[in-house]
């Protein structure tokens, strides 16, 4: 079944990014979103409202928390995906009323699954946690105490070259395809990526180009492919697409955390139990309910106009908190009262391709789901194909929980970028590259379920890892979280949960002014991070020299 991918969360509204969301850095790289980033970035905006006449944001939320009906939400978050749900559940956990409003009859946005002949075929995720059960996401939901298990990796991964596929159940398994003189530059870019400071004129270089500096490519082919497959299936971009400072934070943060993993039962499973906890909590989910705008008074922000999509039945919901998850493009359109559809999303980047606004660009792919009677990849962990047209990688997540597939099936999912405008030619590639990974095993036992793409307004990311935004905006008591807040180095749904420990932290700073305002003995440098989480130590890395570190075995 070929199709776009399955509909998301929002409808994008298209539009220039404006002065009211804060860019963490251009897609040259930056440092990571530190506290003391977020907070002066969050008394510039104050101050940006203050210069206008405006009255204060503390002001502000302090009169309206006091003017509101007691049965009014205290935060609305917009959209159901995953960092709208952990957002949820943060502010319940914070004894916060939180109203989600999600535009389709279903939560989970990317991070969910639809069963299609038996299959959990996944809205975008592959099943799979970038840091397994040792990363931010995992640690979130635990402090949560939300019931999920994840399945480690039992290998580094696999690499399909030279016609066949190498098994490297650590990195020193790699040797195995590259040979004695690319394991030698293997080795020489592993220590100038990991022990050397990286320059501050290297830093913004494009990957690609800084690969140039410090190896011969041309001789070094399967080095080059390694690296190149490796973001293209992690981060949905070409080499040439993110910065040498981006790739060296987050490759070091994937090594420091901990192999990927599986979740059980699925990204679905994991969605609907962040939705249950909601609701336990006392929080209220309200689906079909399209946002059509943020309202402000006097800058601030006030709550939202709605629609159930049901009925046809128009609402203001009030309050003085508002956390988007719907990306800054559709955030800023909601602003102005203004959204278009997919289509008019598609051709107005095609028609305005050169515009500044576009200078940010989103991570676009495309992924094949394949019902397989027998199974085509031996591990649990993610089979690089260093020698194909267009698939970067291919994961089988039965390996890890069966029931993501009918008895005696097994679900293999795989992913690429998508390199031209042209679909239909990157599905036939897509093809092309199966049948040459699997051979004869492909046309006999296999069933392609779906090609889903991924772009426009349903992006594998809104915003290109290193391209993301700050968390505050412009507009007091507004704030984004999600695959376009993503702090650097953290990809994926790793980002998107990183992306709400920032919300949180500024969320503690607005309360700690509100209590020193009048007293005026508030400083940003008394403020520390209590929710964004720092790696663990750089000596885990070390076990991944011989084997991928996890619970793989264990559960």
């Amino acid at each position: 079944m070929a199709e776009e991918a399955i509909p998301g969360s929002v409808i994008l509204f298209f539009c220039p990014l404006p002065v009211r969301f804060v860019a963490a850095s251009g897609w040259s790289g930056q440092k990571s979103h530190s506290t003391a980033s977020l907070i002066r970035a969050s008394q510039a905006a104050q101050i940006s409202c203050a210069g206008t006449g405006q009255a204060s944001a503390l002001d502000n939320c302090m009169q309206e928390r006091e003017s509101r009906p007691t049965s009014a939400p205290d935060a609305i978050v917009i959209g159901g995906g995953l960092g709208g749900l952990l957002s949820a559940a943060q502010l319940l956990q914070r004894n916060k009323r939180v109203i989600v409003l999600e535009r389709l009859p279903h939560c989970g946005g990317r991070f969910t699954a639809k069963t299609f002949q038996g299959v959990q075929v996944s809205t975008g995720a592959v099943h799979m946690v970038p840091f397994g059960s040792s990363g931010v996401l995992a640690g979130m939901l635990r402090r949560l105490r939300v019931p999920h298990r994840f399945f480690d990796a039992d290998v580094f991964g696999s690499f399909h070259v030279h016609g066949q596929q190498y098994r490297a159940r650590g990195l020193l398994g790699v040797f195995k395809f590259l040979g004695p003189r690319q394991f030698f530059w293997f080795t020489r870019v592993g220590y100038l990526m990991f022990f050397r400071p990286l320059p501050a004129r290297e830093s913004h270089l494009p990957f690609d180009l800084w690969l140039q500096r410090h190896i011969d490519v041309k001789r070094n082919p399967q080095l080059v492919a390694f690296f190149e497959r490796i973001s293209r299936f992690a981060l949905s971009l070409e080499l040439s697409q993110v910065s040498a400072a981006e790739v060296v934070r987050t490759t070091k943060n994937m090594l420091r955390y901990g192999a990927p993993a599986i979740v059980d039962g699925g990204c679905a499973a994991l969605t609907g139990q962040l939705e249950r906890h909601i609701s336990q909590q006392g929080g209220e989910i309200r689906l079909s309910c399209e946002v059509l705008q943020i309202l402000q008074d006097e800058g601030h922000v006030t709550g939202v106009r709605v629609r159930d999509k049901l009925s046809g039945k128009e609402e203001v919901l009030v309050a003085p908190l508002v956390v988007s998850d719907i990306g800054p493009r559709a955030t800023n359109a909601l602003l102005d009262n203004r959204k278009i559809t997919q289509a008019e999303v598609l051709k107005s980047k095609a028609a305005k391709e050169e515009e500044a606004d576009l200078a940010l660009h989103e991570a676009v792919g495309l992924k094949v789901h394949v019902l397989s009677d027998v199974s085509l990849i031996p591990h649990k962990g993610i089979m690089y194909c260093l020698d194909t047209q267009r698939i970067a990688g291919i994961v089988q997540p039965t390996n890890s929980d069966p029931r993501l597939a009918p008895p005696g099936k097994h679900l293999i999912i795989s992913h690429q970028v998508i390199q031209s405008n042209n679909v239909e030619e990157e599905r036939a590639l897509a093809l092309a590259d199966l049948r040459r990974l699997f051979g004869e095993a492909f046309d006999k036992h296999c069933q392609v379920l779906t090609m889903g793409t991924y772009r426009g307004e349903w992006p594998v990311n809104r915003l290109a890892q290193g391209e993301d935004v700050l968390p505050v905006t412009s507009t007091p008591g507004l704030y984004l979280v999600g695959d376009a807040v993503k702090p650097s180095g953290y990809l994926m749904v790793e980002g998107v949960a990183q992306s709400v420990n920032q919300f949180l932290d500024l969320l503690d700073l607005v309360d700690q002014e509100q209590g020193a305002v009048r007293s005026k003995t508030f400083s940003a440098r008394t403020h520390r991070s209590r929710n964004v989480t720092s790696p663990p130590s750089r000596l885990n890395a070390i076990r991944w020299l011989w084997k991928a570190p996890g619970n793989s075995g264990k559960i």
